[in-house]
């Protein structure tokens, strides 16, 4: 009796126990579902939101291309920049020209009567010459090229260049070697007959002949004095400088040295021969030649060749 009844009792109880348990576990499974789905949307929504963040980043990040894009074509390049800087050299922002519209500046120059002739010697050379005449042609300027015959017989292309633009050419002999042109003064005229032979043959003017002679390192020497009576003997003219921007004073010159040095050297005359180089070595010279232009140019000088000269 008391083990039915003891029986009866623990039915009772698993009965009792599954009514209250089974509700709990669809309630639980309904709770594990509910949030299941919470979670899936709340995943939608972030998803979303990260679209949305990622599609704004992207947009951000196009803005700022482009923003890099529009800095990079506003700052100069050794392609778009005449001046052709090395990649490891330092750019100078004091380069800028003065005034940067060189026509209008020229057209509000009051002319003083005082004239500037512009000289470059050593070249023709591959790479600052053209960039020499990419400048003087800016300004509508002519000047004066001593050319080496040897540099000319390497760079004939850029002496027609200098000829076809109408630009003076001198004779600088043709090998600048002290030790032979110095030697006697009969080496000194066969290296500028060599010289004028290779100037005709660039040029395709057989009947070029200049008449300007440069000696190197200049006429003030006493022993070169019987080669100046030698060419003017011959129908030349022989010619110095009063001053200069001083490119072959130090290995790696300044543009502001350059500049200082014309300032120092020019000294407001009312005729002023500019002694520059034309080398590939002189990338300063190239940089610093239009401020050189612009202050002659702002002190009313005018710009002619050395053919043009008057004494």
């Amino acid at each position: 009796m008391k083990t039915r009844l003891g029986m009866a009792l623990i039915a009772s109880l698993i009965i009792l126990t599954g009514f209250l348990v089974i509700p709990g576990i669809i309630d639980l499974s309904k709770a594990q579902e509910d949030r299941g789905q919470d979670i899936g949307d709340k995943g939608n929504v972030l998803v979303e939101e990260g679209n949305s963040t990622e599609e704004a980043l992207g947009n951000e990040t196009e803005n700022t291309s482009s923003s890099n894009d529009q800095t990079e074509h506003e700052e100069p390049t050794p392609e778009d920049d005449p001046v052709f800087l090395d990649e490891e050299e330092e750019v100078v922002e004091d380069l800028v020209p003065v005034i940067m519209d060189a026509g209008k500046l020229i057209e509000e120059v009051k002319p003083t009567g005082k004239i500037a002739y512009l000289t470059f010697d050593d070249g023709p050379s591959e790479v600052v010459t053209p960039q020499i005449l990419e400048i003087l042609d800016r300004y509508g300027i002519k000047a004066t090229f001593f050319v080496l015959g040897k540099m000319v017989d390497r760079n004939p292309d850029v002496l027609k260049q200098t000829y076809e633009n109408g630009h003076s050419i001198g004779n600088h002999t043709y090998s600048h070697n002290y030790e032979i042109i110095y030697r006697k003064t009969d080496n000194f005229l066969d290296e500028v007959y060599r010289t004028e032979k290779a100037i005709q043959i660039a040029t395709e003017d057989s009947s070029y002949l200049t008449s300007l002679v440069r000696l190197p390192g200049g006429s003030h020497a006493e022993y070169k004095k019987p080669t100046v009576v030698a060419l003017e003997d011959e129908g030349f003219r022989v010619f110095d400088w009063n001053a200069l921007n001083g490119d072959s004073e130090l290995d790696k010159p300044t543009v502001d040295y350059l500049y200082g040095r014309f300032k120092e050297t020019y000294k407001k005359q009312d005729k002023v021969v500019m002694l520059m180089h034309d080398t590939d070595e002189k990338k300063k010279t190239v940089e610093a030649l239009p401020s050189i232009i612009e202050h002659l140019l702002l002190e009313g000088y005018s710009f002619k060749t050395l053919e043009e000269y008057d004494h």
